[in-house]
């Protein structure tokens, strides 16, 4: 709406009045030339004064009149949210890894959480590690490298960490040389919870065992595990995308079980049910 009202006096807004300045060199020579130039100028920058003495009164009118029509709680809503988004970091919350069944126990595996790679394993007592996906020494992938009595070993060198990130072994290192502390490498903490690997992405803040998801459902008697993984050929924000587009099940996934039929489609609304700095909560209901 503020848009539309501003749109007629942005379009007043014209230099195409405003002279060449790199023609000010072949004016000089008539000066009255220049002299009508310069007038030229002034007058545009006057008017582009004025246009934005209006575009400040339209504006400021446009914000009156929204806080007595009862849109206040919209701006501050607004203003809360910039507020939160400025001070929200991604890294600070748990992400769901891998299905904990599904991990193997003798060998490495390779994940990404969003631009971040990392490699998770079974170290020789059966505790799940999680580092950074890269060996110090030359950026190689840990997760192409093999387990050796509990320990990662890089298949570039050999380089072999314990479970804490410590590099415990350089097979080319001199005899009675010490292993360098550059040599360890970046660890990530996780948790088995319900049967799913989460993952905490910062390594400025300890864990926040508050934020790990927890689901009822899942620790009622006789809930059976029917989990599984597909690999899907494209990000997280498309799925997303489409896990919260209802509206598309009926017509695309006509016929695929006996509950979906495309003359069942129909308007849906969404209601919120919490708002919080970390997101919202809601449900798809039909009006």
């Amino acid at each position: 709406m503020a848009l539309l009202q501003l749109q007629p006096f942005l379009s007043d807004i014209s230099l195409s009045k405003t002279p060449n300045f790199s023609q000010f060199h072949k004016l000089s020579k008539k000066p009255s030339t220049l002299l009508f130039a310069q007038q030229n100028l002034l007058k545009s920058c006057n008017q582009l004064k004025k246009n934005w003495q209006k575009l400040s009164a339209v504006a400021e009118e446009i914000s009156a009149g929204a806080q007595d029509e009862g849109d206040q709680s919209v701006i501050q809503e607004e203003v809360i949210g910039q507020k939160e988004t400025a001070s929200y970091n991604w890294t600070e919350e748990w992400y769901p890894l891998y299905l904990t069944k599904n991990v193997p126990d003798d060998a490495p595996l390779g994940l990404t959480v969003f631009d971040k790679q990392v490699v998770l394993y079974r170290d020789g007592n059966g505790v799940l590690r999680c580092y950074e996906d890269r060996c110090p020494h030359r950026l190689a992938k840990l997760s192409e490298g093999q387990l050796f009595d509990g320990r990662l070993e890089c298949l570039y060198h050999g380089w072999q960490f314990d479970g804490n990130g410590k590099c415990v072994k350089i097979p080319q290192l001199p005899t009675g040389a010490k292993i360098p502390k550059s040599a360890c490498v970046k660890t990530y903490e996780i948790r088995d919870s319900q049967g799913v690997i989460w993952i905490w992405m910062s390594h400025k803040k300890p864990p926040n065992p508050d934020k790990l998801p927890r689901f009822e459902i899942f620790d009622r008697p006789g809930c059976q595990d029917t989990s599984t993984i597909h690999e899907l050929p494209y990000d997280h924000s498309i799925l997303l995308e489409n896990l919260m587009d209802p509206a598309h099940v009926p017509i695309s996934h006509d016929r695929t079980d006996f509950s979906v039929k495309r003359e069942d489609a129909a308007a849906l609304f969404f209601e919120v049910t919490e708002r919080t700095d970390r997101g919202f909560a809601g449900q798809w209901v039909e009006k």
